[in-house]
């Protein structure tokens, strides 16, 4: 699969270790949407952390916002929820078994790869309209994999 144009090389593969944490972190993240478990999502996530979707739980006026910096404070008041909404649980159910074909490398603007990440249905696509989907990231950080974003493509 090529991200970004990238050509297929050794940063588009998936270590053996990392596949082993991948499916550590798999096996907590899906416990823990499917248990509604904001306690055990919060160790899966690194704070503070941008959240494009999180859009939908802040009151604010300001139309420019594109993302929201979801802090640890943030999180406990209501950002939680956007790991229990019906999309997310939906595709968690689909995929309860781990595959390492969900996970997918990222780059940063400089072409490094900088983490790994994974899609989930928002909208499917219809007849008029291609439809959305949710990418939450992870990097490893302290040799596991936490939740360093959510953002929505397109």
């Amino acid at each position: 699969m090529s991200i970004y144009g990238q050509t297929n090389n050794s940063d588009n593969e998936i270590s053996a270790q990392d596949k082993i944490l991948l499916q550590k972190f798999w096996k907590d993240f899906t416990d823990a949407v499917n248990k509604n478990d904001k306690k055990k999502l919060e160790t899966l996530c690194e704070f503070p952390f941008y959240c494009s979707p999180c859009l939908d739980y802040i009151k604010s006026k300001n139309n420019n916002l594109f993302t929201v910096k979801v802090t640890r404070a943030l999180y406990h008041q209501k950002h939680y929820k956007i790991f229990f909404e019906k999309a997310l649980k939906t595709d968690v159910k689909k995929h309860q078994k781990f595959n390492v074909k969900l996970f997918h490398p990222y780059f940063n603007e400089e072409i490094k790869r900088y983490g790994i990440s994974f899609l989930y249905t928002l909208v499917p696509p219809s007849e008029h309209w291609e439809g959305s989907q949710g990418m939450i990231t992870l990097r490893k950080i302290e040799g596991k994999f936490k939740i360093t974003g959510i953002d929505t493509v397109p």
